[in-house]
């Protein structure tokens, strides 16, 4: 199917973007250095948790706005002195109702304008499947909600047109199948995780202690997601006949961690993103290496 797509008229572009909490601010930074090199604009883009939330922006074309709030507004979601009192220590509400709707509003008619189908990655609480949630209209920062709620550190789900969804991430971290299976040819990921990271199984206590009204998630989580982020993995090492695979990943040690909340360190995982992805690109495309600029 790839191959006959390659053949058959334009090649079509996907990108995906992978979350991470905190460690999306590398992610950031990869796709703050896309925008300025030109490479903004791509058939289909996928992404899941805090991925999501920068893609949002990076499709909207408002990329600006969106370094803002890593820059500026990041830090405040996390409340780590909310574990002490029982309750979520990433305060979703105050991302998506207080940042994304108002302090830097996310334009819907922006991403109805843009070319590139967007989808967020949920998991359907009720059957532990993904579901890829095309964005075309308001329902957008529901899916974004849901797709940021993080197992334990939130409330784990949330809902969209009234049905629970939890974290895309969860039951696709990688949707480079799904990509494949939407005809995209030329793909570029972006990860969080250095190129040696296998993602391991999740305890199942952990599972029931954080889904404990939604077992097929639960089970998807502690069995399979390690699973799935693997085999994307090796999917990207050896791609099918006609499908073209480009990936960026954190080469040196991150200055964050998943619930990071010290401004400079975040601001530092940005600037070592768009100058990681340069480097990488510099090789990717076989030119001499230039000294990497933070900005």
């Amino acid at each position: 199917m790839a191959e006959n797509a390659g053949s058959v008229g334009r090649r079509k572009t996907a990108l995906i973007v992978e979350g991470g909490a905190m460690r999306g601010a590398w992610a950031a930074g990869v796709l703050a250095y896309l925008q300025e090199c030109g490479r903004r604009e791509y058939d289909f883009v996928y992404a899941a948790s805090s991925g999501a939330c920068s893609a949002a922006y990076f499709v909207a074309d408002m990329w600006g706005p969106g370094l803002t709030i890593w820059r500026e507004m990041a830090s405040r979601v996390v409340r780590k002195t909310n574990f002490l009192r029982r309750k979520p220590i990433i305060d979703l509400a105050y991302l998506v109702d207080h940042i994304i709707r108002t302090r830097v509003p996310l334009s819907v008619a922006a991403l109805q304008r843009a070319p590139t189908k967007f989808f967020i990655v949920l998991t359907d609480c009720q059957t532990g499947e993904p579901v890829y949630f095309h964005v075309v209209d308001d329902r957008v920062f529901a899916a974004l909600q849901a797709t940021s709620s993080m197992p334990l550190a939130t409330s784990g789900f949330h809902h969209v047109d009234g049905r629970p969804y939890a974290d895309g991430g969860v039951s696709d971290p990688i949707p480079i199948r799904k990509a494949i299976a939407d005809g995209a040819t030329d793909i570029t990921v972006v990860l969080t995780h250095n190129p040696a990271f296998r993602l391991k199984p999740v305890p199942r206590w952990m599972g029931k202690f954080a889904y404990p009204d939604f077992p097929a998630v639960a089970r998807v989580w502690t069995a399979q997601q390690n699973v799935h982020y693997n085999a994307a993995l090796d999917l990207m090492k050896e791609p099918p006949p006609g499908v073209r695979i480009r990936v960026f990943r954190p080469l040196r040690k991150l200055p964050v961690g998943s619930f990071s909340v010290e401004p400079k360190l975040i601001a530092a995982a940005l600037a070592l993103g768009h100058d990681e992805a340069l480097e990488q690109m510099e090789v990717m495309e076989g030119k001499p290496l230039v000294a990497p600029v933070s900005g």
